[in-house]
């Protein structure tokens, strides 16, 4: 056969592949891989307080970070932030750029695509944001006649409240920025959003306070990973979850990361459900 000048270009690329071609089988586990590699690869994207991206240094820092990072030391790896979106995660996941993307909630089609532990990561909650002085508890007490509720369109919560609320006047905003915006503006009454969000509009904002209304339903987040036939990587994470939301360590990390924000922990609901009450 003849060697054309395109299936040189070609050979040439195959053997650059081969050669750049990690020495573990594409069969390896990624458990086996990170211990190779001393790299446990985690998702990050611009959303507090999960993840932060400091626009001085460029350095990643959050709950989810945090989270990362001690998952790496106890796998004596180091943690490398790969940059992606909540749209792209699941894609990342399956094309291996990634190893884990934490504070993804393990919804029936994502458990299509990618594999959750069986442990979760930790909870949060509906939460409201309401004037200082106001002295409701319970959603039964938002949902009155003249309260004005805000909330982002076409998010599970703009669902859940619109189910909940048959009193109030609900106003829809097309992000979370604007329904900030308009209560401080008092243009609106109420602002509903998952509470961890909340805290940290909060801390811009300086008005208001954070409640969890009752009756409170938890909704636990986890991390995402690959399907593998070897659930070794799946059952150390999930033992790791475990073993994390025992000892409390997601409220220690949240906590952490509120005083980093020059945010008095004090009061605000975490993330460990049973400390709620």
């Amino acid at each position: 056969m003849n060697t054309t000048r395109r299936t040189f270009v070609a050979l040439c690329a195959a053997v650059i592949t081969c050669m750049a071609t990690p020495a573990f089988s594409q069969d390896a586990s990624t458990l086996e891989r990170i211990k190779q590699d001393k790299q446990l690869r985690i998702g990050v994207t611009s959303a507090e307080p999960w993840f932060f991206k400091d626009p001085m240094t460029e350095e990643w820092t959050g709950v989810g970070v945090a989270m990362g990072e001690k998952l790496a030391a106890n796998l004596g790896a180091t943690l490398v932030p790969v940059e992606t979106t909540w749209a792209n995660a699941v894609a990342a996941i399956q094309a291996n750029q990634i190893d884990l993307m934490f504070v993804l909630d393990p919804t029936e089609e994502r458990k299509k695509a990618i594999a959750f532990p069986d442990a979760p990561l930790f909870y949060y909650a509906m939460g409201a944001l309401v004037p200082t002085d106001s002295e409701v508890t319970s959603w039964e007490d938002i949902d009155k006649p003249g309260t004005r509720i805000g909330v982002t369109l076409g998010t599970s919560l703009d669902k859940n409240i619109t189910e909940m609320a048959k009193n109030a006047e609900i106003n829809r905003f097309s992000n979370n920025d604007e329904a900030i915006a308009a209560f401080a503006a008092k243009r609106v009454d109420v602002v509903v959003q998952f509470h961890p969000a909340l805290v940290v509009q909060y801390s811009r904002l300086k008005l208001g306070k954070v409640i969890l209304p009752t009756p409170v339903n938890p909704v636990p987040t986890s991390a995402g990973l690959r399907k593998e036939a070897d659930p070794a990587f799946r059952d150390w994470v999930s033992e790791q979850f475990a073993s994390l939301y025992k000892e409390g360590v997601p409220d220690q990390i949240f906590d952490a990361y509120l005083k980093s924000k020059n945010i008095d922990p004090t009061g605000i609901p975490g993330l460990v459900k049973e400390a709620w009450q």
